[in-house]
């Protein structure tokens, strides 16, 4: 008889926390985030992260359209116009699973990039990371690295989420440096799906959880 009390106990325990747990699920997915507008700068030790305005979407433009900064992004915007800009920046704002932060060097405040977290998931408390540094002769550096360690701080800090991923071209081998640098590692490979300079390369896609960080 204690035996079966005892798994019945456990039995109700086991739902009584499975309840809890779906609970603050529903609270985290109808909760929003403070931050997603944000009012404070994000400092670190060479850049500070403050809100992308629109009156940053002209220099932005330019960077994404240049060919030694758009080999490295997600897609081709040879054919982006401002007009596209603003309407991507309007939509970004009204967004609950988007955060766009200008990067400004810390010393000087000259605009040189911009990161995001995107598709965030406040169920499973993850999002993807990008970064863009558009000035070049601000390269290798230190202040992507920071610009990255700044972001990573605010998501598992003040974002309260557990994963970050990202999506790296294989011949980017900056970049998958850096990254590694601040503790991401490679999750899996996408073999030959991205299509760069005459030939199919592989995509690795890295995360990092705040025990790496």
């Amino acid at each position: 008889m204690a035996g079966l009390v005892q798994a019945n106990h456990a039995a109700v325990s086991d739902r009584v926390k499975s309840f809890i747990f779906l609970s603050k699920k529903v609270v985290i997915a109808n909760k929003k985030y403070p931050g997603i507008y944000l009012k404070n700068n994000i400092a670190g030790r060479k850049t500070i992260l403050r809100k992308l305005e629109e009156k940053d979407l002209g220099r932005s433009l330019v960077w994404l359209k240049d060919p030694c900064v758009n080999k490295f992004l997600s897609q081709d915007f040879k054919n982006l116009t401002m007009e596209h800009e603003i309407q991507w920046f309007r939509r970004v704002q009204d967004s609950q699973k988007d955060i766009v932060f200008a990067i400004d060097t810390k010393d000087s405040h000259v605009y040189i990039g911009n990161c995001d977290l995107r598709k965030i998931d406040r169920i499973e408390r993850s999002c993807e990371l990008g970064i863009v540094i558009g000035e070049k002769k601000y390269w290798n550096k230190g202040y992507g690295l920071d610009a990255i360690n700044s972001l990573i701080d605010f998501a598992f800090n003040k974002l309260n989420l557990r994963c970050i991923k990202l999506n790296v071209y294989k011949y980017n081998h900056r970049a998958i440096k850096l990254y590694k640098k601040c503790g991401f590692k490679e999750k899996k490979v996408l073999k030959k799906n991205h299509f760069y300079d005459g030939k199919y390369w592989d995509t690795f896609v890295m995360d990092i959880d705040p025990e790496r960080f």
